[in-house]
């Protein structure tokens, strides 16, 4: 049904656990569209998703350019990479080899095992560091006598 809604209506939307476009009630409108939604079939409420992942007309049409040019559909908003930044000028080679009793500090590069070269963004009291590699954060013990 795609016309002017109302609250115990009915839409059609993407139920997110029986991985179908189904029934829904209306429960909230929310400019002119449907706000809350739950299903008839299988009773989740969840926010009106009038597409499935990925079916949405935009995406749709980014695979299709990306098909015909052959080349990859352009990437999401993408967040610069902090990881990258704070290793600008700084060489992980010459970084010291982790350990539980390394002391580390806001601003230390370690070198770490299995993580690979990693900058200390925080401290999280006194025997837990977080470290920044290029994988994402981990917390290290650190100061262990």
């Amino acid at each position: 049904m795609a016309g002017p809604y109302k609250v115990a209506g009915s839409a059609d939307s993407w139920c997110g656990r029986c991985k179908l476009i189904l029934t829904h009630t209306i429960e909230t409108l929310e400019g002119g569209q449907p706000g809350r939604v739950h299903c008839n079939t299988c009773g989740s409420q969840h926010t009106w998703k009038p597409y499935a992942p990925g079916d949405a007309p935009r995406q749709v049409k980014a695979r299709e350019r990306a098909a015909e040019t052959g080349r990859p559909p352009p990437a999401t908003k993408s967040k610069p990479n902090d990881f990258d930044t704070l290793m600008r000028g700084r060489d992980g080679s010459t970084a010291p080899a982790y350990s539980p009793k390394l002391k580390l500090a806001v601003g230390d590069v370690v070198r770490h095992p299995t993580f690979g070269v990693g900058v200390t963004v925080a401290m999280k009291d006194s025997t837990k560091a977080e470290v920044l590699f290029a994988d994402g954060p981990k917390v290290l013990i650190h100061g262990k006598t």
